[in-house]
């Protein structure tokens, strides 16, 4: 059984050519680099501080001491902690879709709210990016019983945040979407490939022909 992430969904979108290498050629290339350790480290000690575990023995640098200060001054950190951390799965007509959370936290009003961490950019059309729409999907079947059901993203960098609030119009929208997308791939044997400019910044270009 296929869970369907919102990192495959976003590589389809992105380029079909690049989900096939990926996903059904099963092609993984490692990529590293600063930002993705700088995250890592980020998530962790926001995954300790929130099950209330000591993080005394974290050692952080200037840059990610100051996103850390960033991140714990805002609200969420103050709600009562649902998840942590958290793989979250459901099945949308019939197809299984799931990912896992940062966090998920309740309010003294029953109100939910899934976090984010992002150290780069909060992604533009955020309430139609796909880690929206699988997340938000999951929480309404695992949750039921809420008086709101948020996502949320949270720049670390510059203390910006996106709330994104669940309601049944954007469900049927989200839905709507998965279904397309999931169609689309199905469809999917060996893509033409259509050169771009951001072919270039591709780490599949080399065998992208």
């Amino acid at each position: 059984m296929t869970i369907y992430s919102p990192q495959m969904f976003n590589t389809y979108t992105e380029c079909p050519a690049k989900y096939y290498f990926k996903y059904i050629k099963n092609i993984n290339i490692p990529q590293l680099d600063n930002t993705f350790v700088l995250g890592k480290n980020i998530h962790a000690l926001a995954a300790y501080y929130l099950k209330r575990q000591d993080i005394s023995l974290f050692t952080l640098s200037e840059k990610e001491q100051e996103m850390w200060n960033t991140l714990l001054n805002m609200k969420y950190f103050k709600y009562k902690t649902e998840q942590v951390e958290s793989n979250i799965s459901c099945k949308i007509n019939n197809i299984w879709i799931g990912g896992r959370i940062d966090a998920l936290v309740k309010d003294e009003n029953n109100e939910y709210y899934i976090l984010d961490y992002k150290t780069g950019e909060i992604p533009s059309n955020s309430e139609y990016n796909f880690q929206t729409i699988i997340y938000l999907l999951c929480c309404d079947a695992l949750i039921k019983d809420y008086n709101s059901l948020n996502f949320v993203y949270l720049s670390v960098k510059t203390g910006e945040t996106k709330n994104i609030k669940f309601s049944e119009k954007l469900k049927n929208e989200y839905i709507q979407k998965i279904t397309e997308v999931y169609d689309n791939i199905q469809k999917l044997y060996q893509p033409q490939i259509i050169k771009n400019e951001k072919c270039t910044k591709c780490s599949y270009q080399k065998i992208c022909v």
